[in-house]
């Protein structure tokens, strides 16, 4: 990959029916410094959570490639960002080579190179075809994971999922609760 020479565009995936989220990530994106971001409208399958996440992820990753993108950076959201130059320093971070670079994993430590979480996440152009093919009737970050790449992770984390009902599990859940707090960067 090239020197990076601006800030990548960040591809969030947004589901209007939360529509409660648009002010928060606006006033993160400003904390942030965040002045190159797309929001893309979730897939949604009334059949299954697990292929309309999938399929969101996947829809980004195929524009990326249809436009021979070198990388393409991906955002949920329900993404929070762990100090004021959280995103700053996720790009300040950001290796020259990898399949996947990503802000966080809750399956601790990261010498375990299992993923899951997909809150936020670069994906580059040599990793498009492998990521295109998981199958959309699994959980995208468990498949990801299960095929393994070159992945390389911002540590400490700089985005972790804000809490809150998960459409996943149909319930409330913190998964920021299975980190140190040496896991999560403080700036």
């Amino acid at each position: 990959m090239g020197k990076m020479t601006e800030p990548p565009c960040l591809n969030v995936i947004y589901d209007n029916r939360h529509s409660e989220d648009y002010g928060r990530l606006l006033g993160e994106f400003i904390q942030q410094g965040i002045t190159k971001f797309m929001f893309w409208e979730a897939k949604v399958f009334s059949d299954s959570v697990v292929r309309s996440i999938s399929a969101s992820h996947k829809m980004i990753v195929q524009w990326a490639k249809d436009n021979n993108m070198d990388s393409v950076t991906i955002g949920e959201q329900d993404i929070m960002f762990t100090a004021p130059d959280a995103w700053d320093y996720y790009l300040k971070q950001m290796p020259k080579e990898f399949d996947l670079y990503l802000a966080a994993t809750y399956i601790p430590p990261i010498s375990n190179n299992k993923l899951c979480g997909f809150h936020l996440y670069t994906v580059s152009k040599n990793y498009y075809d492998k990521f295109l093919s998981v199958d959309e009737n699994k959980h995208i970050d468990t498949a990801v994971s299960d095929m393994g790449g070159d992945f390389k992770f911002c540590y400490p984390f700089p985005c972790l999922q804000r809490p809150g009902f998960s459409a996943n599990n149909k319930a409330q859940v913190n998964y920021n609760n299975i980190l140190e707090p040496k896991d999560i960067y403080k700036g």
